[in-house]
């Protein structure tokens, strides 16, 4: 009887010592990134833990993109980090993507990525790819077409309203539709005087053009708002 009491206690013990080699179940399973953590990152004390959780949430990605875009300047970790994010199913990254390319100077890719974000509704895209128009590629028609939306759908508003009004103002050269613009930005909170002031030193308005653009601002079809104060 002794003998079998030590023959159980042996098989135990070696059941324990192979069960020990085993994962123990429900022990948390941390995935670390594949790709080895920049050590330019210890600079920023949250970028780290944003390392840390990158595999696990889309966020954490992100973030590192907007610190590699907006801070270190490092365009490639931005576009891998947002790519990485977007493949997370993390749509806002499809417009940060096109931001990065625009800076890269690759319009064409730039437009791509802006037109991916517009076809998931990521409605700061509209100016981005106005803005692009406007400015790099010298598209004005396409960068009414956009800024007009953006305006329509108040992305980046305030920023639409005056950029569209110097595309009219410096490339159409229709001075109305550019003071319907400007004087529509009262409404956002410009002051009338300063507003006014404006249209007359620095774009050198008349009185009748001036109370053109005002007449036309109450009317013209896309704004979400209308200064109605007079001139």
């Amino acid at each position: 009887m002794t003998k079998l009491i030590k023959i159980l206690a042996i098989l135990a013990l070696l059941i324990f010592v192979t069960g020990c080699e085993e994962k123990p179940i429900g022990e948390k399973v941390v995935i670390k990134s594949t790709k080895d953590m920049d050590p330019r990152l210890k600079a920023y004390p949250e970028a780290v833990e944003w390392y840390e959780n990158s595999d696990s949430y889309p966020e954490a990605a992100f973030n590192l993109g907007v610190l590699y875009h907006t801070k270190i300047k490092d365009y490639e970790e931005a576009l891998f980090w947002f790519k990485k994010t977007y493949e997370n199913n993390y749509l806002d990254a499809l417009n940060n993507i096109g931001s990065v390319y625009s800076d890269l100077k690759d319009y064409k890719e730039a437009l791509t990525w802006y037109k991916k974000a517009i076809s998931k509704n990521i409605i700061e895209s509209y100016y981005n790819l106005a803005y692009l128009y406007h400015t790099k590629l010298k598209d004005y028609q396409n960068a009414i077409k956009y800024y007009k939306i953006a305006i329509e759908r108040e992305s980046s508003i305030e920023s639409s309203i005056k950029n569209i009004s110097w595309l009219y103002h410096e490339n159409l050269k229709d001075d109305v539709t550019a003071s319907a613009y400007m004087i529509n930005l009262i409404e956002y909170g410009k002051t009338k005087d300063r507003t006014i002031s404006f249209l007359k030193e620095k774009w050198n308005l008349s009185d009748e053009t001036i109370k053109k653009g005002y007449e036309l601002q109450l009317t013209m079809p896309g704004l979400p708002r209308r200064y109605k104060g007079g001139i």
